[in-house]
């Protein structure tokens, strides 16, 4: 089935805001972009015909999308179609063992400019001996995660979702839109910068045990000196390791914990295990879907909670502290999150210059580590032509941070989980040189981490 792309009434506006807002901040300012890659692995080929329908049913959908520029100073801009014509890339070869490292290539090679239109790319390789993996790369500013799987779901079934014409904010109509959006922005930021100076009064000379923000580059520790020039910089690092969603599950309840718990646990493991010096508790990230149901069309809606570990998470120790942080965290969040101060920043940072608005963003503080763990992915999302892949794994990583930001700034590494039949695959993204960036090491301390949790593993 081939869905038919379909516009919406230019009354109909589809704001830049939230998450997605932050990212094009970030692409204006700082030249970074952060691409999501979903990698499916079938043993048998869905061929060519089912790879080029799911691109056409992506094309038809809400993933295509392009940025309509605002006509009014502090007006939010708009999300509009996207005309920019898109087709699968060349079908590479690779042999069984080489997933992995192509589906690396493919993301490290990837320059997605949502702002113009090209916020996504389909790519397929063959397998010598039967088989296809496919990636699919979409833009974090234009989805998320669970997002990104309904997004596929609804291209494979023939659904889609109307999204604004390209000239739809260029009528007089539009403008009187944006002249309503900017005075709402004005308000918005009064709002705010209220609520942000009654948090600072509030945190004053403390530190909360648990605290809510979005995983923005910050500082989150002590500064360490810049190499020499003519020292070449390491890059960032990449890992996919499978493991058993049965052994998983036993070792998160042998210890009083979750699925959710236990990752948080490895991933602190994994830094500390690097020798990564801290200033103070450990700072973690975990991600949380903000996302109301099927027919939420927002580009992005993801947000974060932290949660701070005083002591070193040990293998094979009790997960019960965790535990509760985490969900004393999310229920905070839940109830208060619009009281939270990262939930305030964007309404002012939209009115201010942008030089403010690069320290206000680089002064913003990062965790040591981000957690994201997707769940189970649903049946849905597997299949592509029928097929259903024998493997899964998604990411999303930071384009463009010179190694300086990456080695000032957190978090340190990034990790996400997802979870289909026995299988929980795990994929890393090691960002801070020194401490992660080395491919082999960070393969060692992952390795390391998850043996002494008595988990299995076997990377791609």
């Amino acid at each position: 089935m081939t869905a038919t792309a379909t516009d919406t009434r230019p009354a109909e506006v589809l704001r830049v805001t939230g998450p997605d807002e932050s990212y094009l901040l970030v692409a204006e300012l700082f030249g970074m972009g952060a691409p999501i890659q979903i990698t499916w692995v079938f043993d048998d080929d869905p061929g060519d015909a089912a790879i080029e329908s799911l691109c056409a049913g992506l094309a038809a959908g809400p993933l295509h999308r392009a940025v309509s520029r605002r006509r009014v100073p502090f007006a939010r801009h708009r999300w509009v179609r996207s005309t920019m014509p898109v087709r699968p890339g060349p079908v590479a070869v690779v042999e069984a063992d080489g997933v992995g490292e192509w589906a690396d290539s493919v993301l490290r090679a990837s320059r997605l400019d949502p702002v113009r239109g090209t916020g996504w790319q389909l790519d397929s390789a063959r397998i010598r001996g039967g088989g296809r993996a496919v990636s699919l790369l979409a833009s974090h500013m234009i989805t998320d995660g669970h997002g990104l799987y309904r997004l596929v779901a609804d291209a494979a079934a023939g659904r889609t979702a109307g999204l604004p014409a390209p000239v739809s904010g260029h009528s007089w109509e539009a403008v009187r839109a944006d002249a309503a959006d900017a005075a709402e922005s004005v308000r918005a930021a009064a709002r705010s910068a209220r609520i942000l100076i009654r948090e600072a009064r509030a945190a004053r000379g403390t530190d909360t045990g648990s605290a809510d923000t979005r995983s923005a580059p910050g500082s989150s520790r002590t500064t360490r000196p810049a190499r020499p020039r003519s020292a070449p910089e390491p890059d960032t690092t990449l890992a996919t390791v499978d493991v058993s969603a049965t052994e998983w599950a036993a070792r998160a309840t042998e210890h009083g914990g979750t699925g959710n718990s236990l990752f948080t646990a490895l991933l602190a493991g994994v830094v500390h295990r690097s020798g990564r010096p801290l200033d103070g508790p450990m700072k973690v990230c975990i991600a949380v879907s903000k996302r109301d149901g099927d027919h939420d069309n927002r580009a992005n809606a993801s947000g974060g909670v932290w949660i701070r570990l005083a002591d070193p998470v040990e293998p094979d120790t009790d997960l019960t502290a965790i535990r509760s942080s985490s969900k004393r965290a999310f229920v905070d969040y839940a109830e208060s999150g619009a009281d939270q101060a990262a939930d305030n920043l964007q309404p002012i940072v939209r009115i201010l210059p942008r030089r403010l608005i690069g320290r206000l963003m680089r002064g913003i503080p990062g965790p040591d580590t981000t957690v994201s763990n997707l769940g189970a992915t649903p049946d849905s999302a597997m299949r592509i032509g029928g097929h259903t892949a024998s493997r899964f794994a998604i990411r999303a990583v930071m384009q463009g941070m010179p190694a300086q930001e990456r080695r000032e700034r957190g978090p340190a590494v990034a990790a996400w989980a997802v979870t289909y039949g026995d299988t929980v695959t795990l994929t890393f993204f090691g960002i801070d040189p020194d401490d992660f960036g080395d491919p082999v090491r960070l393969r060692t301390l992952i390795a390391d981490e998850l043996t002494a949790w008595r988990i299995g593993h076997r990377f791609w």
